[in-house]
């Protein structure tokens, strides 16, 4: 899962009027792939697995914001984060360059997908040079190297990704998807009629975010995320002033007092939800709101 010093998951922008918790004017996304998070769940089926948990990332504009947020770098991609300049000399797909990438679910039972340009014909060349096993799939192609969850040390990606990563592989134009077992890739690429942004929790979670380049819902431990201005945000299930009360305090996993981990920090709510923001630090490193959820501070909230 993903920190601030460590890639993410060994798992935003606002978009119109459905993301009324957001605060402040959006501009149009960049490319036609880039939907937000929002948008991004209503491409993911909801299951019983994609509920547990979600990882969303932006990151070839977290790329461009440099320096700071390097820490955030893999999000979206998590399974495969610290494989990714392994990945894009063996099959020639870069996944920071991609516009947004989602995973959801945990191991063993996940799947991620990648959304954005890339040439789709070269990626099919170099995998089917790896004699995989291929199929068509309504204008894709499903690429199947190992069985469902099957880790496999002789096979095709040893030295590429850490065990089953690219047990199956779906290309297509606008999304490169992959999971340890086909059920994984069809969670993220045939939503059907019931998809996480229907759910309400989740849904709620995500929109209360607001605008984030970056971030991670977890079911019992909320959301939390990162904006563009480096603005760190977390949201919860909570009481308000419970939470006050324990933003008077430590974090429990260093002992550092939370007015010094988010400095500035204020609560506000949203709805059912608690909505903690605090603002970026100049020249710092961003993503202390992520690192207090996968130290599983944030549970101390609820």
């Amino acid at each position: 899962m993903p920190s601030p010093v460590v890639k993410p998951l060994a798992a935003i922008l606002c978009v119109g009027v459905l993301l009324a918790g957001c605060s402040g004017d959006t501009e149009d996304p960049a490319t036609v792939f880039a939907t937000g998070l929002v948008g991004a769940l209503g491409k993911v089926r909801a299951t019983s697995d994609t509920r547990v948990a979600v990882e969303y990332g932006a990151p070839a504009r977290v790329r461009e914001l440099g320096e700071r947020f390097r820490t955030l770098e893999g999000y979206g991609f998590g399974t495969i984060a610290n494989s990714a300049k392994l990945v894009d000399e063996a099959i020639g797909v870069d996944p920071g360059a991609f516009d947004e990438g989602i995973t959801v679910g945990q191991p063993p039972r996940w799947g991620a997908v990648l959304w954005g340009d890339y040439d789709v014909a070269a990626v099919d060349e170099r995998l089917g040079g790896l004699e995989i096993e291929r199929s068509g799939q309504d204008g894709a192609t499903l690429w199947t190297s190992g069985k469902d969850l099957e880790i496999d040390f002789d096979g095709p990606f040893v030295g590429v990704v850490q065990t089953n990563q690219f047990n199956n592989i779906r290309t297509a134009d606008g999304s490169f998807a992959f999971a340890p077992a086909l059920a994984g890739v069809e969670w993220v690429t045939d939503a059907g009629d019931e998809t996480l942004a229907g759910d309400d929790r989740i849904s709620g979670l995500a929109r209360c975010l607001g605008d984030v380049v970056a971030a991670r819902i977890d079911e019992g431990a909320g959301a939390a995320g990162v904006r563009e201005d480096g603005t760190e945000v977390f949201c919860l299930a909570a009481d308000r002033d419970g939470v006050e009360k324990e933003l008077d305090g430590d974090v429990p996993s260093t002992g550092e007092p939370w007015d010094e981990l988010l400095p500035g920090a204020r609560v506000e709510v949203d709805g059912e939800l608690v909505r903690v923001i605090a603002p970026g630090r100049d020249g710092e490193p961003v993503g202390r709101a992520l690192r207090a959820m996968t130290t599983g501070d944030l549970r101390t909230f609820t």
